[in-house]
C-alpha cells in the first residue's frame, strides 16, 4: 500500500489495529507517522489517548499493556512505537496479542532501516489484520516528481531547471530536500513559482559552478567550460565532495549510453526510457555527436573505478584532487 493510499484510508476513518512502517527511507516513515499523529485523534483526545514508546528504552510488554486499555473519552487510542527494530526479538509476544487485538487501539510500529522477513509468522499476522508499508529509497529519476509533489502540497511550483539543480545538488536525501524547500518558501512566502535564482540564493548552489551546469556543458560539448567547472570542484573539494559529483556524472553518461541503443526519436518515449524531463531530450540527442558507444562504455567503467578509489578501495592516497584529474582525463578520452 502506498503512502497516499494509507492517508486516504485514515481520512475515511478506516482504521486497522496495527500498521507496520518499515524500510530504508526514513522520510516516508516519519511522514506517515506524523499523519497518524495529526489525523487519528483530536488535540483534546491526545491528552489521554496518545502514547509514544521507543524500542531502545521500552519493552514490548509495556506497549501491549497500554494497547489493552480502553480509550478515555474517545473512540480509540493511538500508540506509536519508534525504533521498533530494537524489539524484533520480542515480537512473539506481539503475535499473541494480534490473535485478539483491541479494536479501539491503533498501534503504529516504526522500523528504521530494517524489515521483518515476509516468511515470519509475525509478518503474516500483521498483514492479515493490519497494513504493511515498505519505505523504499527513490531512484534519481524519481526525484523530480517527488520535488514537484512537495511544492504542490504547499500550492507552489518550481521551474524545471531549479528542480534539477536542487535534485543534483542534494541527491536522494529526501529529508534535506524537504527542509531546503521549506526554507525557500519561508523566505519567499508570497512567491508561487520558484526558479533557479531561488535555489542559488537559499540553498547555496553556486550560479556557475554546480552539477547542473557541469552536465549541461558536457551535453552541449562545451568541454572547456566543463573542465573549468571540474577544476573549480577540484580546488574546492570540501564544498564539492567527489562522492556527490560522481553519481551525477555516472547517471549522465549511463543515460547517454542507453540512448545509443534506443531506436525511437519520439520525445515522450525517450524521456520516459531515460528518466529525464521531455524538454532535455534534445540536449541528450545532441550529445550523441560528442560521445560514442565505445567511449561511453570505457568512461562508465573509469567512473566506477574512481568511485571505488574515493571510498578507499585499492587507493591509499587521501588526495581527492588526483581523482578529479582522473575524471577530466577519462572524459577527454571518451570524446569522439
Amino acid at each position: 500500500m502506498s503512502v497516499e493510499a494509507i492517508k486516504a484510508q485514515i481520512d475515511r476513518k478506516e482504521f486497522k489495529p496495527i500498521y507496520l512502517l518499515q524500510g530504508e527511507e526514513l522520510f516516508f516513515i516519519q511522514e506517515l507517522t506524523k499523519y497518524f499523529e495529526n489525523h487519528i485523534l483530536s488535540e483534546e483526545e491526545k491528552a489521554f489517548n496518545f502514547s509514544v514508546f521507543y524500542g531502545k528504552e521500552h519493552g514490548i510488554e509495556l506497549v501491549l499493556e497500554q494497547a489493552k486499555r480502553l480509550p478515555m473519552m474517545a473512540e480509540r487510542q493511538l500508540i506509536v512505537v519508534k525504533e521498533a527494530q530494537h524489539l524484533m526479538r520480542q515480537f512473539d509476544k506481539l503475535e499473541f496479542y494480534l490473535n485478539q487485538p483491541v479494536l479501539s487501539t491503533v498501534i503504529v510500529l516504526c522500523l528504521n532501516q530494517k524489515k521483518i522477513d515476509k516468511r515470519k509468522k509475525i509478518f503474516k499476522s500483521i498483514s492479515q489484520i493490519g497494513v504493511v508499508y515498505e519505505a523504499k529509497p527513490l531512484y534519481d529519476n524519481q526525484l523530480a516528481p517527488f520535488i514537484d509533489n512537495l511544492f504542490n502540497r504547499l500550492n507552489k511550483s518550481i521551474s524545471p531547471k531549479a528542480k534539477i539543480m536542487l535534485a543534483e545538488h542534494i541527491g536522494t536525501n529526501l529529508s534535506l530536500i524537504d527542509k531546503e524547500i521549506k526554507k525557500m518558501i519561508l523566505a519567499e512566502p508570497y512567491t508561487s513559482y520558484f526558479e533557479d535564482i531561488h535555489v542559488e540564493q537559499y540553498v547555496g548552489v553556486n550560479k556557475d559552478y554546480n552539477v547542473f551546469e557541469l552536465n549541461n556543458a558536457l551535453l552541449k560539448g562545451e568541454f572547456e567550460r566543463s573542465a573549468k567547472i571540474l577544476s573549480h570542484f577540484q580546488q574546492n573539494s570540501k564544498d564539492y565532495p567527489i562522492q556527490a559529483i560522481l553519481p551525477a556524472l555516472f547517471n549522465l553518461f549511463n543515460k547517454l549510453f542507453k540512448l545509443q541503443a534506443l531506436r525511437t526519436t519520439n520525445t515522450a518515449v525517450l524521456a520516459k526510457d531515460l528518466g529525464i524531463p521531455p524538454y532535455f531530450v534534445q540536449d541528450y540527442i545532441g550529445a550523441k555527436s560528442y560521445f560514442g558507444l565505445k567511449g561511453l562504455g570505457r568512461l562508465i567503467g573509469d567512473l566506477k573505478d574512481i568511485d571505488l578509489k574515493s571510498k578507499g578501495v585499492g587507493y591509499n592516497s587521501n588526495n581527492v584532487k588526483d581523482l578529479y584529474k582522473e575524471i577530466l582525463i577519462s572524459i577527454a578520452k571518451a570524446r569522439n
